[in-house]
């Protein structure tokens, strides 16, 4: 009754103002259907962030639900943890039901590589409903299993440090302890030719240039020595 005794005018300027609100800026909401699920309950604080902050680059329509991506060095930067947390950490919201792959991995053409993406099971995913799995979790608890074994190194080097050479083949001094590695440890470079085996004028070749090579001093002894005044004859 009193929105009718009030003018239209009154009416219309106050439904002006409600639309007008300023808004506090961004945010990721958690909807309390999902916080309230045992499966949320039983994710670690960890995995909760990483649910956080990925669901901070989904728009608001959802329209992008199935292609969210995010690295998990990105990932680990913007919360502080290490990346090998973050890998462990979407395996477990993936067994919780709160995400789901929908493109692997993998090396890009340029040699960078490509995160995984995820779709959201409480959202829509294209033309298909929200399958909630969350709500269907069986009660397990997750422990995380390596998907696949790392290749074992032949001569393995310890993470962090330099590598160094063994006790074996270090010597060792009376009174100074050890010292470099002995020079027959070490892998020699290829000899090349001695100082006294180069020779300094050009090598001789066939045939007749060995002779022309023999004669030239004495030659250019000639050469040098100066021209005589003949006597002259009498007439």
């Amino acid at each position: 009754m009193a929105l009718v005794d009030q003018p239209r005018s009154r009416i219309l300027k106050r439904s002006r103002m409600k639309r007008k609100r300023q808004s506090k800026g961004p945010y990721v909401a958690v909807p309390k259907a999902i916080t309230a699920t045992p499966a949320w309950r039983t994710t670690s604080a960890e995995g909760r962030l990483l649910w956080i902050e990925l669901r901070g680059w989904l728009r608001n329509d959802g329209l992008n639900n199935g292609k969210v991506c995010r690295s998990c060095r990105a990932a680990a930067k913007s919360l502080g943890f290490n990346k090998e947390t973050i890998a462990h950490k979407f395996a477990e919201l993936e067994h919780y039901g709160f995400l789901r792959k929908t493109s692997p991995g993998f090396l890009g053409a340029d040699g960078r590589g490509i995160a995984a993406k995820y779709r959201f099971t409480d959202l829509a995913y294209g033309t298909h409903p929200p399958t909630r799995d969350f709500e269907k979790w069986d009660g397990e608890l997750f422990a995380y299993t390596r998907r696949r074994d790392r290749r074992a190194k032949q001569n393995p080097v310890r993470a962090r440090r330099t590598p160094r050479t063994g006790a074996p083949y270090l010597r060792m001094v009376p009174g100074k302890g050890s010292v470099c590695t002995s020079a027959p440890d070490i892998g020699t470079a290829a000899k090349c030719t001695a100082a006294p085996d180069i020779s300094r004028l050009p090598l001789p070749r066939q045939g007749k240039q060995h002779c022309r090579v023999a004669q030239q001093p004495e030659r250019q002894r000639k050469l040098e020595e100066p021209v005589r005044a003949r006597p002259l004859l009498p007439v």
